[in-house]
């Protein structure tokens, strides 16, 4: 799946293939905020929870960039090179 029809599906059926096809790839926790980065496809979604009672706050997705960074300059994930 693109990242476009990722985008075009409602919330709820974007949560059910994330859940059910993404790969868990990192975790951080800044309370009260809990994150949780998922590969998809060509991809990553960054889930945000409410620390305690690990409600879905948002979710941030994208291909690259500042927010991949953050994941790899704190050696969370391999770097590719």
């Amino acid at each position: 799946m693109k990242l476009i029809a990722f985008l075009s599906l409602t919330e709820n059926e974007q949560y059910r293939i994330l859940f059910k096809e993404g790969t868990s790839v990192a975790e951080r926790i800044e309370k009260p905020v809990y994150k949780k980065l998922y590969s998809l496809h060509n991809f990553y979604v960054e889930i945000h929870f409410h620390y305690g009672t690990e409600e879905i706050l948002y979710k941030k997705v994208f291909k690259n960039g500042e927010l991949l960074d953050n994941y790899l300059n704190e050696n969370i994930l391999p770097n590719p090179s």
